[in-house]
């Protein structure tokens, strides 16, 4: 006889368990996803994940499927859905998202939101089934190694490194449209300690028009948020910036991740010749 399988909040199982479950069923994902258990605590915080509010699944001890809901106010998120490999398409995912969904509206969310890779048409038409609708698309960003010319860079800028709390001082006026909430800025703040910043200062009156946050090395310039003021030329303002970061790094490889579709300093980021390597539908169900 088959165990009937089983649905717990994950604050009842052992971490380090549920972290290689986690780890397991996403081994083979478009991009695969390795965790060690004190970074996946630190991911939980910095993404308000509610270890009570997420789910697995077991058959038996054995952890076969993981889901994670973020909440803040009266928002919520998904933050991983996974089912193990030899598990799945058994309906594992579906009962989790419905867990998920009832917690949700036990709990008085408005909304849940998440995001899909868009090749994954199998969780897209799942979500689709389960009530989602797509709202924009989130790009990941990618630039090969290369030099950047002088005379494509806004002359009346400066870039001075910043500190992060003082930049993200600017995140609500420069994001006119909503970043994702991997970028919002309760998970921005919670990245100060671990990031740099840059300000892109409007050499004439000392205005800071732009900054960015990440890591930024002779091999890598990895952006995490990154964003430029409403007021002026937004594309010279992020090719500027962008193009100082990559002018000191000449052999970085540049990233950044699930940039809004319609988000301004996309044309920045193709000006400097990052180009789309990964699309993620953003999804959301209205709980009324």
């Amino acid at each position: 006889m088959t165990r009937a399988i089983e649905y717990q909040t994950v604050d009842a199982v052992d971490f380090a368990a549920f972290t290689d479950a986690f780890n397991l069923a996403y081994s083979d994902y478009w991009v695969p996803v390795s965790m060690t258990a004190p970074a996946f605590r630190a991911l939980i915080r910095r993404d308000d994940l509610d270890l009570s509010a997420s789910v697995v699944a077991l058959d038996g001890e054995r952890i076969v499927g993981t889901g994670l809901l973020g909440i803040r106010g009266s928002l919520g998120w998904i933050g991983g859905m996974g089912v193990i490999p030899g598990y799945r398409r058994q309906g594992i995912g579906r009962r989790m998202m419905h867990h998920l969904i009832d917690t949700a509206r036990a709990r008085g969310l408005a909304r849940i939101d998440l995001e899909v890779i868009e090749a994954n048409t199998g969780a897209h038409a799942l979500y689709q089934q389960l009530g989602f609708v797509a709202r924009r698309m989130l790009l990941s960003l990618e630039r090969p190694p290369g030099a950047v010319k002088s005379d494509g860079l806004a002359s009346d800028y400066a870039v001075e490194r910043r500190d992060p709390t003082d930049v993200l001082q600017h995140y609500d006026s420069f994001h006119n449209v909503p970043n994702c909430w991997q970028r919002a800025l309760p998970s921005l703040r919670a990245l100060t300690v671990y990031v740099d910043s840059w300000a892109l200062v409007h050499r004439p009156d000392g205005a800071v028009a732009g900054y960015a946050l990440g890591w930024a090395s002779a091999e890598s310039v990895r952006l995490v948020d990154f964003a430029v003021s409403p007021a002026g030329d937004r594309r010279a303002a992020a090719s500027t910036l962008l193009g100082h970061l990559h002018q000191r790094h000449t052999n970085a490889h540049g990233s950044t991740y699930n940039i809004a579709e319609d988000d301004a300093v996309l044309p920045g980021f193709e000006a400097l010749g990052y180009r789309t390597t990964l699309r993620q539908i953003e999804m959301t169900l209205a709980l009324e």
